[in-house]
């Protein structure tokens, strides 16, 4: 068997874009697909694709651990959010051909899975109003969630005054009010703080009990986020802008973190997120991959979740299932326990819609924030 033809597709979404990817055989209907959805760079992540196209023409697709290794090591640049992206799409769908091929589900390739459901958090999202985070929780709880993640901060410089702390302890008070004692909610920063301001926030909302804060600092400051390390109580998570298991080997061996969360669809694809979770067993850090885009990313998330013993928690994007449906007939879904079944049929278990895709290319979404004074905030 020989890969004849890689294509890829941006794609609307409700939300942002998503980049899907679909790896053609010279085996008559067999094929994969793969999420490498980058939002704000679907563009750049396409041309990734067709770059790596020319290396594996002709190549065999069950060969996944070689293809990875030729596309990662053939050029003198590697890394980058773009290439890993690129990278990861690609994996995933001779993943999904393997699985075809063998009529096996992606995770008993990887040696079969270790728990019997996986225990899913509903993303619900950015705002800076408690009202509105009460309505997004409750919509989300409803639903079977139970634990959430919000995101209560406003385009941050700096350096800001108690109005703003105080109504990001407000968001989280909210939050925990609406839960109740008996479900949780982690807390995002998203990247937006210095050193010094998060150590206050979290100093500030540690009453309400957060299971988690995420991403404290810019993804670039280790050093700022070694300060958290000392700082806080609360667990730190991070890990969806690092990308291959050379990113985090700072954050594992110098203990940044206690929970770390690499994305299927940016940090290397299955391959290299199996290899990421074997690290974070060895260093007792708990394995929760990012996965706040398509349904593709999801299912391999799901197959991820099955087989990882570090895994603990997967994040969800539960507002768009209409819309998912519409191209993808499979994705995990909340039961009333807030967990989700292990991924059944071959592969990833998913049929694509590509008519679809085409009909829907993505717009023109940028990810950006603005803070009052007109400057550029991080997004």
């Amino acid at each position: 068997m020989k890969i004849t033809k890689i294509k890829v597709y941006g794609v609307a979404s409700p939300v942002t874009d998503w980049t899907y990817v679909k790896v053609e055989t010279d085996e008559p209907g067999l094929f994969g697909w793969g999420e490498c959805s980058l939002p704000g760079k679907t563009h750049g992540v396409q041309g990734a694709v067709r770059d790596l196209e020319k290396l594996l023409i002709g190549e065999d697709p069950m060969q996944v651990e070689w293809c990875w290794q030729r596309m990662y090591r053939h050029s003198y640049w590697r890394g980058g959010a773009i290439n890993t992206s690129a990278i990861s799409g690609v994996d995933v769908a001779l993943w999904d051909i393997r699985g075809k091929a063998l009529n096996l589900p992606v995770y008993q390739l990887l040696g079969g899975s270790v728990r019997k459901k996986v225990k899913l958090y509903a993303n619900c999202g950015l705002s800076n109003s408690p009202k509105e985070f009460r309505k997004r929780v409750k919509f989300a709880t409803d639903m079977g969630y139970r634990i959430v993640k919000i995101y209560p901060l406003p385009a941050v410089a700096a350096v800001e005054g108690v109005s703003v702390l105080n109504n990001i302890v407000a968001c989280c008070e909210a939050v925990r009010d609406e839960i109740g004692v008996g479900n949780d909610f982690a807390l995002d920063f998203h990247g937006r703080c210095t050193a010094g301001f998060a150590v206050a926030i979290e100093a500030a909302v540690r009453h309400t009990d957060p299971l988690w804060i995420e991403e404290p600092v810019p993804a670039e400051s280790p050093d700022a986020l070694r300060r958290c390390a000392e700082k806080f109580v609360s667990p730190i998570a991070v890990g969806e802008r690092y990308f291959t298991r050379w990113d985090f080997r700072k954050i594992l061996e110098e203990e940044l973190a206690t929970i770390i969360e690499p994305d299927v669809s940016n940090a290397g694809g299955i391959s290299e997120m199996v290899k990421i979770a074997s690290l974070a067993e060895l260093y007792n850090v708990s394995f929760n991959p990012h996965n706040p885009n398509g349904p593709l990313q999801s299912q391999a998330s799901l197959h991820l979740a099955a087989h990882c013993q570090a895994f603990s928690l997967l994040e969800h994007r539960h507002e768009h299932h209409g819309y998912m449906s519409k191209f993808c007939s499979h994705y995990p879904k909340v039961d009333r326990d807030g967990y989700a079944n292990l991924p059944e049929g071959s592969g990833l278990g998913v049929t694509i819609d590509e008519e679809f895709i085409q009909r829907n290319p993505p717009g023109s979404w940028i990810p950006e924030s603005f803070r009052a004074d007109g400057s550029i905030a991080d997004w």
